[in-house]
C-alpha cells in the first residue's frame, strides 16, 4: 500500500446534534491535570509554520497509522432576509475509523448533509449503507473517493481540499495564529494556537475579495502536539446579516485513539456484496 498523502486536520469529539449547536471548545475535550505538561514551547512547532506545510507534516506522521477522525459541520441560514429570529439549523456529524495497514475504512454518518448511513472500504471497493432508506450497495472506487488508495483524494486530501466551501478550510488555516501556552488535550501536550477576528485572515479570498468584505467574524482553534500532528482543528466564519441568508459556517475536527483504532467488517457488507 502506498503512503497516505495525508493532508492534516484534527476535530471534536463525537457530538449528538440537535437545532442549535455550537462548536464546543477544545478544552471541554482535553484531559486536564492540575498542572500544566512539563513540556517547553520550543518543542512544538513555530508560529511560522501555521499554513499548508502543516499538513505536510501530519501527513508524515499518520500516513501509516491508525486513528479515527470525528467531523462535526454546522451551518445557520437566515430563513428569510430582514427578518430577525427566523433561523435554520443544519447539523451534520461523521466519524470515521481508520485502518491503513489493513486497508480497512469505515465512517459513521448523520445529520443533514449527509444523511444517515455508513460506508466500509477495503481499499478496493466501497460498500454504502444507508439507513434512512434501508438500502445497500457496492461501488467502484472513483479517483476522488476519500477510500482509494491509489487516488488523489485519498483519506484526508478526500476531506479536506481547496475545491470546496469555497475553500472555508484553507482560508482558516493560511489565517495568522497566536501561540496561546501548553496544555493537555486527551492526555496529550499539545500547543494551542489561535486566530480571532477577519484581521486574521489571508488578504485574499475566493473571487479575489478581501476577507473582511467578506466576513464580518472569524475565529479558529488549532492545537499542535509536538510530532505536529494536528490533534484538534476547528474555525468559525460569520457573514454579516445584509450579505446573503447564510449567516454562520463552523467545522470542527479531531483526531482520537491514535495508533489503538481497529476496523472491523460490519455484517451488512455481505447483503451490499450480493445486492
Amino acid at each position: 500500500m502506498r503512503t497516505s498523502p495525508l493532508s492534516v486536520i484534527a476535530v471534536v469529539a463525537l457530538l449528538v446534534l440537535a437545532g442549535c449547536v455550537g462548536l464546543p471548545n477544545a478544552s471541554e475535550n482535553q484531559s486536564s491535570p492540575d498542572t500544566p505538561p512539563d513540556v517547553s514551547p520550543n518543542e512544538f512547532p513555530n508560529a511560522s509554520e501555521i499554513g499548508p506545510s502543516v499538513f505536510d507534516t501530519h501527513a508524515t506522521e499518520m500516513g501509516n497509522t491508525s486513528f479515527t477522525l470525528t467531523f462535526q459541520q454546522n451551518r445557520t441560514d437566515r430563513s428569510l432576509p430582514g427578518r430577525e429570529g427566523d433561523f435554520s439549523h443544519m447539523n451534520d456529524t461523521s466519524r470515521t475509523l481508520v485502518e491503513p495497514d489493513a486497508s480497512q475504512y469505515l465512517e459513521h454518518t448523520t445529520g443533514y448533509f449527509s444523511g444517515n448511513g455508513s460506508t466500509y472500504s477495503n481499499g478496493s471497493a466501497e460498500y454504502v449503507l444507508s439507513r434512512e432508506n434501508d438500502w445497500t450497495e457496492v461501488r467502484e472506487l472513483s479517483r476522488v473517493s476519500v477510500f482509494n488508495e491509489s487516488g488523489e483524494y485519498y483519506l484526508w486530501n478526500g476531506w479536506f481540499n481547496n475545491d470546496s466551501d469555497p475553500g472555508y478550510d484553507f482560508a482558516a488555516i493560511n489565517a495568522t495564529y497566536e501561540r496561546e501556552g501548553v496544555e493537555w488535550f486527551q492526555g496529550v501536550p499539545v500547543m494551542r494556537y489561535e486566530a480571532t477576528g477577519v484581521d486574521a485572515l489571508p488578504d485574499r479570498w475566493a473571487g479575489g475579495e478581501n476577507a473582511s468584505s467578506n466576513f464580518e467574524e472569524f475565529s479558529a482553534t488549532l492545537l499542535l502536539d509536538e510530532d505536529g500532528v494536528i490533534r484538534h482543528y476547528e474555525y468559525t466564519f460569520e457573514k454579516p446579516p445584509e450579505r446573503r441568508t447564510r449567516l454562520k459556517f463552523s467545522r470542527a475536527y479531531t483526531l482520537s485513539d491514535v495508533g489503538s483504532t481497529d476496523v472491523e467488517k460490519p455484517d451488512w457488507v455481505a447483503d451490499a456484496a450480493g445486492s
